[in-house]
């Protein structure tokens, strides 16, 4: 077997049909519904379809069907593998490539369906095999926070923003920006997801100590705008005349690194209309420039209700599986969800039949995220049996079974060594109220916290550390 190789149980039934799902195990439950499109689409019986699901999550162990761990790494050691070179890992595995073989000598095509659409993907150059995503190409140019800059800054509000060449550059013009201004800068390489390449500073020996590693880079330089609420909106780009969104939530953010969400947003109608209206006009120009598929879109809001577009993810975002969850609760039967809608935008360039928005100004069902993230490096002690029916738990909320539940999923295990940066695991909550939603993170949080040697902050709350962050002041109810 593959030397990449490091767990599997998936076994080949040829009574089935296969598609791949390449992703993180944060989405592993995205597979279900990309399964229902597929069903829907051909007039498949869901029981005959199966996904086989190609991830890099290092767990002590792993509850889940039909599952392949691409992962060098053989330790008992959690490392966050870059998104790009996992993808070159599947691209060149010998076994994957014989296992798509396998597949195609029993059906006609095989799809792949990716959370995120990455240049280093190979395998959709094999006869009969589709890949289900975004165009490669328009993806890294709109992962580039300058082009992104300069695409949408004249159709949306964004802030003012320069370029920076090199470490000596980004000094000065930073150093000039800081006088102008008298007050702080955001500044960012030209590729930054969730933060991790990004500063806001008040002082250029912050921002030399921030990116010393990266003195001939080039950098995105703005102002840094003061504001209460960061919403993030999702929707799919359909062609240029169609944009499906499919809600706002309310992002959880550190400084610049983003930790969670909370459902529905808590924006007013005239606030939440704008997001929609804004989130329409950048999915249209992404639609001209050849993007189909999901996407999202962050904002910030600040004291005065000011709106400022900050960037489109051009890929599922964090939430996805929560967006289509809440999308699955809300509309009705017969009505496509997210990947559904994908797969037309991408395979024909058009919308789905029964395509229907949910009533944005009218929902009674709320959830919340949290991604607990670790800021040092430690070893856990104990493990969090794995969870990963997520559709079932939204359900019991949506009938009125129960009134709150809230889940934790992707657990390492124990007596695991977790590396700075990397995730402990993550907590969903759902339930009726922004209160009850908050008290099933708390918990998670400290049930997490019991499973490592060395807490990062045994007082550690949500409300001390996000809500009342100085970047962010728009507290829960």
């Amino acid at each position: 077997m593959d030397n990449n190789i490091r767990f599997t149980n998936f076994n080949f039934d040829k009574e089935k049909y296969y598609f791949l799902f390449i992703s993180e195990l944060k989405a592993y439950g995205l597979g279900y519904f990309f399964k229902e499109a597929i069903s829907k689409v051909y007039g498949l019986d869901m029981n005959s379809i199966e996904f086989i699901t190609i991830a890099p999550d290092i767990f002590e162990q792993y509850n889940y069907d039909n599952l392949i761990i691409i992962n060098k790494n053989k330790n008992r050691e959690n490392k966050r593998k870059k998104h790009d070179d996992f993808i070159k890992d599947v691209s060149s595995s010998i076994y994957i490539d014989r296992l798509i073989d396998k597949l195609l000598a029993n059906q006609a095509k095989v799809f792949i369906y990716m959370f995120e659409t990455s240049p280093f993907m190979t395998l959709s150059k094999k006869d009969g095999v589709i890949l289900v995503g975004p165009n490669k190409d328009i993806v890294s140019k709109l992962n580039n926070k300058i082009e992104l800059y300069k695409i949408f800054s004249p159709l949306v509000p964004m802030a003012n923003y320069d370029i920076a060449n090199g470490i000596q550059d980004l000094l000065e013009k930073s150093s000039q920006m800081l006088r102008n201004n008298n007050e702080k800068v955001f500044i960012s390489l030209e590729k930054s997801a969730a933060g991790a390449n990004s500063i806001i500073a008040s002082q250029t020996q912050e921002i030399k100590e921030k990116f010393k590693q990266s003195s001939d880079d080039t950098f995105l330089i703005t102002k840094f705008i003061p504001h209460i609420s960061d919403p993030t909106s999702l929707g799919v780009v359909i062609n240029e005349d169609d944009i499906f969104v499919a809600g706002i939530a309310d992002q959880k953010i550190y400084g610049t690194k983003f930790r969670g969400s909370t459902f529905p947003t808590k924006m007013n109608k005239e606030i939440q209309k704008e997001i929609i209206k804004q989130t329409r006009v950048v999915g249209k120009k992404m639609a001209k420039l050849g993007y189909r598929g999901i996407f999202g879109c962050d904002f910030i809001v600040t004291d005065k209700n000011e709106i400022f577009f900050i960037e489109t993810n051009p890929r599922k975002q964090g939430t996805t599986m929560e967006f289509c969850c809440t999308l699955r609760e809300l509309l009705p039967k017969n009505a496509p969800n997210l990947p559904e809608i994908e797969f037309y935008a991408v395979t024909q360039n058009k919308k789905v039949p029964n395509l229907q928005e949910p009533d944005f100004f009218n929902i009674n069902f709320f959830w919340s995220t949290y991604n607990y993230k670790i800021e040092n490096n430690l070893t856990t002690n104990g493990y969090i049996p794995q969870q990963n029916d997520e559709i079932s738990m939204f359900n019991r909320i949506a009938k009125n079974k129960i009134n709150k539940e809230f889940m934790i999923v992707e657990h390492i295990g124990q007596d695991f060594f977790v590396n700075k940066g990397s995730f402990l695991g993550r907590v969903i909550s759902v339930g009726k109220n922004y209160k009850d939603v908050d008290a099933g993170i708390q918990i998670g949080i400290r049930l997490l916290n019991y499973t490592i040697k060395e807490y990062v902050d045994e007082k550690f709350t949500l409300s001390d550390n996000c809500y009342r962050c100085k970047y962010y002041t728009n507290g829960i109810e």
